[in-house]
């Protein structure tokens, strides 16, 4: 039953990368995300979707921090600096405690592709684990102790995907339910009550920010692109997740008339790079993209900004690395690549919280 589960998820994800290989240069993955997709296809492949919290989630926006550098990593000097010291040594103790509350396996990250964890590697394993645990425990104390709205009580990180079991009070927490709050609370915070019906994400990942905006505003239509494999994980695990939402799930097309009428009836959609270009203008209030423009070539930077300019209608948020070499394309991007259109009214240009390595920008359109 389990492999033929796996069959299935291998012959979607298939079938949207033939889609996808028959496309415009300027879609198709950077030299960088061709490495970063073999590694999620071998981890998807040897763990399966049921633990993709554990391996394709940690090549987004999911940290470990290596030891040589764990003192002088951005997001760890902001959060010391941000939280009480008494709240510091508590989350410290929490961390340290949950490194011995499951088995080795399950501290492991599955950040390997092997399957094997021999003596050797247990010591690493608990090390990374305690890594892990802390920065997770002091970003959510950041959050909460900032969360005025309290929007942390209204969530839950799911099960589905494995996440690791960290718990604060009995709830479990996770990262990526953290920053995704801080996101959310970034653009929100400079809108009108209700003035966002409609969003556009590029490069969603698995979905951990559509995850909030969903499960926060009523009535709300998320537009979902992205490259294989992660729009099948993003696919299979919002469906799962909002069962009573209509969901336009993604299959090949040569024209928007072809999907017109079951597209305007859903509340949920999914989409490949290339298929946006058959999109009607002005289909989205919002666009949003998280760590994934600065991982492109130029000329997919531009190609999208002219796509953000013709499918968005009101506000355009961008969360990236302040300056970046992308891997094996062998590029440098840094913050003035990016081609701000002239109609766009900057809200702000900022240094991101947490990881300040970041910047994230909200403008007007």
């Amino acid at each position: 039953m389990i492999n033929e589960e796996k069959d299935k998820d291998f012959a979607r994800i298939s079938e949207m990368q033939d889609v996808l290989l028959r496309s415009r240069k300027e879609v198709l993955p950077s030299k960088c995300w061709i490495f970063v997709n073999k590694t999620n296809i071998d981890q998807l492949k040897n763990y399966g979707y049921s633990n993709f919290k554990r391996t394709l989630a940690r090549n987004y926006f999911t940290w470990l921090i290596p030891l040589k550098r764990f003192w002088r990593d951005d997001q760890f000097q902001f959060l010391f600096s941000h939280i009480p010291l008494k709240s510091l040594i508590i989350n410290f103790l929490r961390a340290f405690r949950a490194i011995f509350t499951k088995r080795i396996k399950n501290l492991s990250l599955y950040r390997s592709n092997s399957l094997t964890i021999t003596n050797e590697k247990i010591y690493l394993l608990l090390f990374n684990s305690f890594i892990y645990n802390l920065l997770s425990y002091f970003i959510w104390e950041y959050v909460l102790r900032n969360d005025e709205n309290h929007i942390l009580s209204k969530l839950d990180e799911p099960l589905e995907g494995n996440p690791i079991r960290l718990f604060r009070k009995k709830k479990l927490i996770s990262q990526d339910l953290a920053n995704s709050v801080l996101e959310y609370k970034s653009i929100i915070s400079h809108l009108k009550s209700g003035e966002i019906k409609s969003i556009l994400e590029l490069g969603s990942g698995y979905g951990r920010t559509a995850y909030v905006f969903l499960n926060l505003i009523p009535n709300l239509k998320y537009y979902f692109v992205d490259i294989p494999p992660a729009l099948f994980v993003a696919e299979k695990y919002i469906s799962n997740q909002f069962r009573n939402k209509r969901i336009f799930k993604f299959r090949k097309f040569e024209s928007f008339q072809e999907i017109k009428e079951e597209f305007e009836r859903s509340d949920i959609a999914f989409f490949l790079p290339n298929q946006i270009e058959l999109l009607p203008p002005k289909i989205a209030d919002l666009f949003i993209n998280i760590s994934s423009l600065h991982e492109m070539r130029l000329d997919q930077i531009y190609f999208y900004f002219d796509c953000i300019d013709r499918l968005i209608k009101k506000y355009v948020y961008i969360k990236e690395w302040k300056e970046t070499k992308v891997p094996l394309d062998d590029i440098i991007i840094t913050e003035k690549d990016y081609p701000i259109r002239e109609n766009w009214e900057k809200i702000y240009w900022r240094e991101c919280r947490v990881k300040t390595e970041f910047f994230e920008a909200l403008f007007q359109v």
